[in-house]
């Protein structure tokens, strides 16, 4: 662990620091509260052994300060204090401190504190990644791989919103596969699968920019946000699509279009003027009906 030892007295910042290097962790001290504060700025600390009489802040008003700036970031605080009376321990704790050792300090005592700290910060690690993972199962379709309808709504909105802050425009692509339906029935659901994950794949290679957001929207729909983008833009990632479904030839003897699997993709984008992000997609989406009334395995752009 990185151990941040919080104290005026040099003595005692050496004689911690000692103790904590011995258990094998790294030590970063600071004399007052700007030092410490710095200290939480400039690296990813996992325990602070704080001080509680000195100049400036002391420890239990720096505690508070600290636990107001990283609410999100929890790391255990233990005081060290010459007081022990129990009113001193609960205005600590109350503070927001963890726990509390006498001063002076014993190294036993210190090394077994900082082991169990250890195993609390621990933890909270492997809770913080579940979370993580949980997380991304939450906002991802499980066969695709891809963001789902969820997630794609919230990272519309996001993006929206800045098109309009930046005053950049925003394209959408909405692409539906051509004649999926006689597909599943005639090669089966479980190739109708490997199909979408094959088409996933296709999309995914067709984006050149990381920040451009794919999602299947539902069945064999999918939808594509194209920040910063003109429609002359998503025209040209349509194309491309068109282009790399042709050249992948997934096979599809049931298509009315073609001997291979095709999509059918609207397209609308902000110059449009459309009141709400899912305006925007309900634009894209008449312009791929549009599409298919048109023949399918074609893009067309939202015409007002």
């Amino acid at each position: 662990m990185n151990i941040l030892v919080v104290d005026d007295d040099r003595f005692i910042r050496e004689i911690v620091s000692a103790v904590i290097q011995d258990a094998d962790h790294s030590a970063v001290t600071a004399s007052n509260d700007l030092e410490a504060l710095e200290a939480l700025e400039q690296g990813d600390i996992d325990l602070i052994l704080m001080d509680v009489e000195m100049p400036g802040r002391n420890g239990f008003e720096l505690t508070q300060a600290i636990r107001e700036l990283y609410s999100k970031h929890w790391f255990p605080i233990i005081f060290l204090s010459a007081a022990s009376d129990e009113q001193h321990y609960e205005k600590g704790i109350n503070a927001g401190g963890d726990d509390y050792l006498p001063k002076p300090v014993s190294p036993i005592i210190l090394r077994a504190k900082i082991r169990a700290m250890e195993r609390i910060a621990n933890m909270k690690k492997e809770l913080d990644d579940a979370n993580t993972r949980l997380e991304k199962l939450s906002s991802q379709d499980p066969l695709t791989k891809l963001s789902n309808r969820r997630d794609l709504e919230v990272q519309l909105l996001k993006e929206w919103k800045r098109s309009h802050r930046d005053a950049e425009t925003l394209s959408a692509i909405m692409l539906d596969i051509d004649f999926f339906k006689p597909y599943n029935d005639n090669y089966g659901h479980q190739q109708g699968d490997e199909c979408l994950k094959s088409v996933a794949k296709i999309l995914k290679g067709s984006l050149s920019r990381s920040h451009d957001i794919i999602a299947r929207y539902g069945g064999e729909e999918f939808a594509i946000i194209l920040p910063d983008t003109s429609y002359d833009g998503a025209k040209k990632v349509a194309e491309n699509i068109i282009k790399m479904l042709a050249e992948n030839k997934l096979p599809h003897e049931y298509s009315n279009v073609a001997d291979h699997v095709t999509a059918s993709i609207g397209i609308s984008s902000t110059y449009f003027n459309p009141i709400t992000p899912n305006a925007l997609l309900q634009q894209a989406d008449q312009a791929l009906y549009k599409a298919k009334e048109n023949g399918r395995n074609r893009y067309e752009v939202f015409s007002p």
